[in-house]
């Protein structure tokens, strides 16, 4: 008992020594590089959410181990965040909302609303292309990578995710153009795929949320911070409707309860509660992650998300329930961001440069990271195995039998891993470094286009420029 509250004692020391200079404080209650931070973990973890389906398919359901009652150690509540990507594509839905809102949102407390309309107004084209250009992109190259035959491996790979999230080649480079055509236009198509990039499926909601953002801030725009803020909570409200009627994830709440979080980011509330966060946000941040861990299907395969199912259907409105897991996702990011605004210790442990530089190229890892599972991942998974024949089952229960190359040991998934993630972190950097300013400047002349403010090339005669006049 003695060396347990010694060790104790000493643990509880570690603790409060970790503590924060004032000015340290101060200026992480006024910064909002956490939110940087915060995307790039999010991104990571979506890409070993789509590692966990390939070769760790035990991990979804939350219980249990095999041959066992027990649970896995990852399937346990936060441990599992490693399976639940749909948590943190909700993560970048809501900063979306409140980075998007910062600036409009400052420029009105200080009584300079027609700045903030006039912001908003010259983003929202922009917003626009700045999803559209990257995800073309990403497409055209995965799209050019699977008609070179690279993705063939991948193909025939046991791996769950890569057999059925990877295209075929075209018969013909004709017939190749009419598929990209058709994957480029499912990227924002309801309900429809981009073969050559599923992760993509978000893109179209996370336009969806770029719409409405822009759309609400300049609803609100001129309001009080306190009208802002209820009007913003009965849209959020609202947006569970349309969200089950076209089977969106949340978008429309995510993204208002997002604007209203750069309001209470903006207010006095946080400074006031910064001295007592020791006590207030660890425990909000434990409650967002054990919802966030809340598994997309088997609910009712452990105790803790059966009550937490039962929960929801009982007292939360039909058009919440409709998609329980989108719906803890969601309500665990909001409250995991309320925990981090009021504590100075989370915003500074976000904004450290490793994470920063994460969600620098978050966007770039959320696009790119796909084609890497399917070459990269996929060839040193399965380097040095052949090829054996397998059974697997129609949906009707008939077996038929499929050549794949098997899974191996835990040693050369491993590595795979490693391989695959530094791949996508330094790809994902050059992405940021050679293609952005790139997206950058294709968006900045479209927007001048279409304003009729594109300074035009001055014409040469002889020696003499001569300038055009602007009409």
């Amino acid at each position: 008992m003695t060396v347990m509250m010694d060790r104790a004692n000493r643990a509880l020391h570690r603790f409060a020594s970790f503590r924060l200079p004032p000015d340290v404080k101060e200026r992480a209650m006024k910064d909002t590089g956490w939110a940087d931070g915060l995307r790039g973990i999010a991104a990571v973890f979506v890409v070993s959410s789509h590692v966990v389906i390939c070769y760790a398919r035990a991990l979804v359901p939350p219980c249990c181990a095999f041959s066992s009652d027990e649970p896995y150690l990852f399937q346990r509540p936060i441990f599992r965040l490693v399976a639940s990507g749909h948590s943190w594509v909700a993560i970048f839905f809501i900063l979306m909302g409140f980075v998007n809102a910062l600036k409009p949102i400052q420029l009105a407390r200080t009584d300079q609303v027609d700045k903030a309309l006039q912001k908003l107004a010259s983003s929202s084209f922009s917003r626009i292309f700045r999803l559209v250009l990257p995800a073309t992109t990403a497409t055209i190259i995965s799209w050019f990578l699977c008609n070179l035959d690279l993705y063939s491996i991948s193909a025939q790979s046991n791996a769950y995710w890569l057999y059925t999230n990877t295209p075929e080649p075209s018969s013909s480079w004709l017939e190749a153009l009419l598929d990209l055509f058709h994957g480029l236009r499912a990227t924002w198509t309801y309900g429809d795929e981009n073969i050559y990039d599923q992760p993509q499926w978000a893109l179209v909601y996370l336009l969806q949320g770029s719409v409405m953002i822009i759309s609400a801030l300049s609803l609100v725009v001129t309001m009080t911070p306190t009208w802002r803020t209820v009007t913003l909570i009965f849209l959020a409200y609202w947006s569970l409707n349309w969200s089950r009627m076209i089977g969106d994830p949340w978008a429309g709440l995510c993204c208002f309860v997002g604007i209203a979080l750069s309001e209470l980011s903006l207010s006095d509330i946080p400074k006031f509660l910064a001295p007592y966060s020791p006590y207030i946000s660890p425990p909000i941040t434990l409650v967002s992650l054990v919802f966030m861990s809340y598994p997309g299907s088997y609910a009712e395969a452990a105790s803790w998300s059966t009550w937490l199912r039962d929960f929801a259907t009982q007292y939360f409105p039909t058009e919440a329930t409709a998609a329980i897991e989108r719906m803890y996702g969601s309500l665990g990011g909001i409250l995991l961001i309320v925990g981090i605004l009021i504590s100075p210790h989370a915003r500074w442990t976000l904004s450290r440069p490793l994470l920063l530089w994460l969600g620098k190229i978050s966007f770039a890892i959320y696009l790119i990271h796909g084609m890497f599972l399917r070459t990269v991942f996929a060839w040193a998974l399965h380097l040095g195995h052949s090829k054996q024949i397998m059974t697997e089952h129609t949906p009707s229960g008939e077996e038929y039998n499929v050549e794949r190359y098997p899974l191996p040991g835990y040693f050369q998934r491993a590595v795979a891993t490693v391989i695959m993630g530094a791949c996508v972190g330094v790809a994902s950097h050059f992405w940021n470094l050679k293609l952005e300013p790139l997206f950058a400047k294709i968006t900045a002349r479209l927007e001048g286009i279409v304003t009729g403010n594109v300074e035009p090339e001055p014409k040469s005669n002889g020696n003499t420029i001569l300038p055009l006049r602007k009409d």
